[in-house]
This record gives C-alpha cells, sequence and structure tokens, in this order.
C-alpha cells in the first residue's frame, strides 16, 4: 500500500512539474450576452476601453495567448456594422453608438495585438436577440427588416447540457420565446455569410468563430414546415435537411474567408456530444440529432479549422471527459484540423461545485492526447479573472507558467519564414539584442512576431517553452538581456499563421566588452574558418555612419551586411555564407570590410566545404 502512495505521489510530482508545450491554443471567451463579461462599466466610453486594457493585462500576464469576443450577441453588433445595429448591450440603446465615440471591435483587435495575442471575432449563427422586447430594437434590426426570416420555436431557457440548472445563462434569458433566424432559407445563410464577411474585409482579426446555437436546444417541431416545402434542394428527410442547411453555412463561409483573406482561422463551437452513445458510454443530448449539427461532416469536408466542443463536463460519469475529449481529438487528427476542448471553470462556483483539481486534471490530460492543442475556458468574469478556488493562480505558477507560441495549421501554411537578420549585441544604456527583418520567403509571408529564447547552454534549444524568453511583434527588433555571460540567445521569426524560422544562435554575453569602446575596431570573426556561418564583431565609440561589406578575391562585392548609422556600442552581426540573392558562396577566402567616413579595415574570412 505505501509503494502505491509513493507511486500517486511521484507521479502527482511528474504532472506538476512536466514542461508546457511550446505550441499551445490558450484562450478564454469573453461573453456580451447580457453583458455578462464586457461591458461592465455602465456604458461609458473611457471606462470601457479601460475594461478593455485591464481585463487584457490579466490574461496577457496570467499566460493566455487568444481571445475570442462577441461581436454578435444577438443580430447586432460590438463594431461598425455595415447590416445590423449596434449592440443594446454595449449603449443601453440599440442602435445607438458609443459616445464619445470609439469602435469595440477595433479596440479589442488593437489592444490584444499590442501584448501579442490573437483576437478571434465570435458569431451568434442565428439567435435573433437578446432582448426582452424585440419590438423595442433599432428600426434597422432584421427583426423588423426581414419578419419572414424569423422563427419562433421552442423555449431556450434552461434546457442546455442535460440540466437545467447547468445552462450558464440560466436567470439572465427574458425572452418567453425564442426567435431564431430560419437557417433553411438561402436568403439567411447568405446574410450571415456577408454579416461574417464583413468583419474579416474590414477587421485585422486572426480568426472568425461561431458557437453553438443552430437549431434550438428546446427542439423542432413543425415550425419550419414551409421553408421545407420551399426550399427542400430535393432532401425527403426533414431532419437530413436541416443539418445540411447548416453544413451550406459553414461552408459557405469558410469558402469565402479563402477567397479574401486565406490567412484567417474559422473555427466552430459545438455542443460537446455529437451522438448519444458516442463513444460508447456517453449519454445525453446530441449535436447531430438534437441540434442538427454535424460537425464530423464539417471536419470531414475541411470547411472549418478548428473545433471547440463544449465539453463542460467532469471525469466520469455518462458525459466523460475522459473519454469525450480523446474521441473529439482523434477526429482532428483524422482529419488534419485542430481541436481545442472548451472548458467550464464556472462550475466551480455554482450548484456543480467542482473541486480545485478538477480543470487542471483536464488541462494535463490534453497535453497528453494527440490531436489536442490547447483550451478555451468558458467564461471571462466567471472562471477565469475571479480566479475560482485559485484557478487563475493555477494557470500562473503552474500550468502557464512559461510563454506557447499558437499552433500552426499546416494545411493552411506550412512555408517557414526567412530567419532575422543582422543578430547583434548593442550597448548603450543597456545591453541589447538587435536584429534586422528578414526578406520575404518563397511564399512572400514576412516576419509577422519574433521569439527571443535564453539558455544557459549551447546551442539554444528552442523546442522547449520553458527557454521562450519573449514574443515581440515585428515592430520590435532589439529586446533587453541580462548581462550574466554564462547565459546563451537565439532568435526566430514567425510568420502570421505560426510557422517559424530556423534559429539564429547568439553567442554568450561574454564575448562582447561591456565598456563602450574609445575606438572603431573590425573584431576577430568567429568561427573562422567557417561553415556554415559566423559573427562578424566590431566596436563604435561614436554615433557613426558605417557600412561592412563582403568581397570575393576578386573584389566583386558578395554581400552587404550592414548600411546605415549605429549608436556607440559592441556589435556583432551573423553571417550566413549567402550572397545577394540568398544563395550560398562557393568554398574559398573572402574579405570583410568595415567603412566609415575615415577609417577602412579589412580583415580574411575562409569558408569551408
Amino acid at each position: 500500500m505505501k509503494k502505491i502512495v509513493l507511486m500517486l505521489i511521484l507521479l502527482n510530482s511528474i504532472a506538476y512539474s512536466a514542461i508546457p508545450p511550446k505550441h499551445e491554443f490558450r484562450a478564454v471567451w469573453v461573453t456580451t450576452a447580457w453583458a455578462l463579461d464586457f461591458p461592465r462599466s455602465n456604458w461609458s466610453t473611457s471606462a470601457m476601453q479601460g475594461e478593455i486594457r485591464t481585463m487584457l493585462d490579466s490574461l496577457k500576464n496570467n499566460g493566455f495567448n487568444a481571445v475570442i469576443f462577441q461581436v454578435r450577441p444577438g443580430c447586432d453588433a460590438f463594431y461598425d456594422s455595415a447590416y445590423e445595429p449596434w449592440s443594446h448591450h454595449l449603449t443601453g440603446t440599440s442602435g445607438a453608438a458609443p459616445s464619445p465615440y470609439y469602435d469595440p471591435l477595433q479596440t479589442w483587435i488593437d489592444e490584444a495585438h499590442a501584448r501579442n495575442m490573437e483576437l478571434h471575432a465570435w458569431f451568434n449563427p442565428y439567435r435573433v436577440s437578446t432582448s426582452g422586447s424585440p419590438a423595442s430594437l433599432h428600426s434597422s434590426h432584421v427583426y423588423h427588416q426581414h419578419p419572414e426570416w424569423l422563427l419562433s420555436v421552442a423555449s431556450m431557457a434552461g434546457v442546455n447540457q442535460e440540466d437545467p440548472a447547468s445552462d450558464p445563462f440560466s436567470g439572465v434569458r427574458d425572452l418567453r420565446e425564442s426567435l431564431i433566424l430560419d437557417p433553411g432559407k438561402a436568403a439567411v445563410r447568405n446574410y450571415v455569410t456577408n454579416v461574417f464577411l464583413d468583419v474579416v474585409n474590414n477587421y485585422d482579426v486572426d480568426g472568425v468563430h461561431m458557437d453553438d446555437y443552430f437549431y434550438p436546444y428546446g427542439g423542432m417541431n413543425n415550425e419550419d414546415e414551409a421553408t421545407f416545402a420551399a426550399e427542400s434542394r430535393g432532401f425527403t428527410d426533414v431532419a437530413d435537411w436541416r443539418r445540411d442547411n447548416v453544413n451550406l453555412l459553414v461552408a459557405a463561409i469558410y469558402d469565402s474567408i479563402q477567397v479574401v483573406k486565406p490567412w484567417v482561422k474559422y473555427g466552430v463551437s459545438p455542443f460537446g456530444i455529437w451522438k448519444s452513445g458516442t463513444p460508447p458510454g456517453i449519454i445525453g443530448t446530441s449535436s447531430y440529432y438534437d441540434l442538427y449539427c454535424d460537425p464530423v461532416a464539417w471536419f470531414q469536408a475541411g470547411t472549418i479549422d478548428y473545433l471547440t466542443p463544449q465539453l463542460y463536463w467532469e471525469f466520469g460519469g455518462a458525459q466523460d471527459y475522459g473519454s469525450l475529449m480523446p474521441w473529439w481529438a482523434q477526429r482532428a487528427v483524422n482529419n488534419n484540423r485542430h481541436m481545442y476542448p472548451g472548458h467550464a471553470p464556472y462550475r466551480m462556483t455554482d450548484w456543480h461545485n467542482w473541486p480545485a483539481v478538477e480543470l487542471p486534471r483536464q488541462v494535463r490530460r490534453n497535453r497528453v492526447t494527440e490531436g489536442c492543442q490547447g483550451s478555451v475556458f468558458f467564461r471571462l468574469r466567471s472562471g477565469i479573472v475571479n480566479n475560482p478556488k485559485g484557478f487563475l493562480d493555477s494557470l500562473d505558477n503552474d500550468l502557464y507558467r512559461y510563454p506557447a507560441l499558437i499552433p500552426p495549421m499546416s494545411w493552411k501554411d506550412d512555408i517557414q519564414p526567412l530567419p532575422p537578420t543582422n543578430v547583434y549585441f548593442s550597448q548603450s544604456d543597456e545591453l541589447l539584442i538587435t536584429w534586422t527583418a528578414p526578406g520575404a520567403a518563397e511564399d512572400g509571408d514576412t516576419a509577422d512576431h519574433y521569439v527571443i529564447y535564453q539558455s544557459n547552454t549551447e546551442p539554444v534549444d528552442i523546442t522547449t517553452s520553458e527557454n521562450i524568453l519573449a514574443i515581440l511583434s515585428d515592430e520590435e527588433q532589439s529586446y533587453p538581456i541580462s548581462a550574466e555571460s554564462e547565459l546563451y540567445y537565439a532568435v526566430t521569426s514567425l510568420d502570421r499563421l505560426g510557422n517559424e524560422s530556423d534559429a539564429v544562435q547568439v553567442p554568450p554575453v561574454s564575448t562582447i566588452a561591456h565598456l563602450l569602446p574609445d575606438e572603431v575596431k573590425l573584431l576577430n570573426s568567429y568561427p573562422n574558418p567557417f561553415n556554415p556561418s559566423t559573427y562578424i564583431r566590431y566596436e563604435l565609440p561614436d554615433d557613426t555612419e558605417l557600412s561592412i561589406t563582403i568581397h570575393n578575391v576578386r573584389g566583386r562585392q558578395v554581400k552587404r551586411l550592414v548600411e546605415g548609422s549605429q549608436p556607440a556600442g559592441s556589435y556583432q552581426v551573423l553571417w550566413n555564407g549567402q550572397d545577394e540573392s540568398g544563395l550560398k558562396i562557393e568554398a574559398g577566402i573572402y574579405f570583410c570590410t568595415l567603412r566609415t567616413g575615415n577609417f577602412t579595415q579589412t580583415q580574411k574570412l575562409t569558408y569551408l566545404r
């Protein structure tokens, strides 16, 4: 018995100390329906902008790298829409823009990107309104403009996820009946697609995201029989027709995105059970039969980039997380797509009273499951920033203690960006690693971000998250570092879709002078002879205009490494043995020349086969 206890302690210790993965999607849903997460500041523009910054600061500081922000809770907008009125949750009045004016979506994008986080715009596809009085909605609202598109269906309240009390919106729904846009109408599908494309075309979002409100949780009777009769498209089974209605919308949005901005990611968050009985032992409401949507079909058709099934259950029981999550992950593997499970930290503080260990256990299971690339948490103010049972602390101190890169999507783009160039140390008031942006890779992509790695061993291992020192935007091309001589550094480029360049290894700090030099000097390059690369080192006592060029033995210029003005300091620039065209040079003797206005110095370099 003692051996078993010791083994369990050891396993728990190993799980706790495991290094978080280098690539992991770490996101949270920010809900605007009923203003549950945003806004909470009585519609003051300055207060709302302050909320956005405060929430993003908290998420960034606790290891998150993405936000899924609800921009369309009910045929209304948290952005300047060409199709729908401003949401009443934003200003208190349907159709009223913020005053003083600002665009909430644009602010969320700008502030998220300033923190090197992704922003995915979250849409509700069919819900008509979250208002208890639809007649009071602005005259431009679809409720008034297209009453022929509306279906009055069974009540939505208290029917989510097997038991009424589990509904995260319980107590805030004030509609006596639920109005939805009719998914069977081609005009509705075209309209919703255009709403999505309005955002994709006009905002620099990283992704768009659709939630689980397709056909209602309360079920369907014969409310859409007239539409079925008029637009059956040859279907004879109404259930198959309803599923195809949703499939058509999902595919139309995906195909449209590929035409205008193929780098924008498209995700859907379906209910967490595909079919009751799948996998074996799972019982409950299903996406396929009850909501008439088929997420597996979207995987198979390749019409989504990622799925976030809402797995709002514990380990064990008839909706076992330990069975459902791996089942979804395998569907993602089979179809070369991503899967980020949706988690329910709010259940730690509602009547479920989940123990503090439940969510960390789920995240750890994700990390050892092929096909699971991250987590999305519902929701910001009830499960994350309120730190239920210390969950946010467990993310900050353990699970998210190191930064993570967004997982790349190989089916969208698998071409590496070029690495940064002219990587060197400079020293004035502080010690910096400085670099120059690379040119475009073969697909035309340039650097969108840079990653700085730090280690006490050489070469720096860039495969582990514990060596990530910082993730920077493409506008940042220097980073202050420690003057400890035993530390080593490396720098890489990331493109928009998370593909990473080869690393440029930076020698230890001990290789450069820590005091300002007293004269211009071209120091010995190292290694020399070299293959494949060498560091050209030099010193400047003052702000200096200079050039550093490489010539072959015939005097022909092969490469210009540096051109322009630099402040006083000690520098090094990496030459990778390539000419101006990016081609590898031939083995032989080359000459490196440093020139300033009144100084020239040359040294011989030998490139080995």
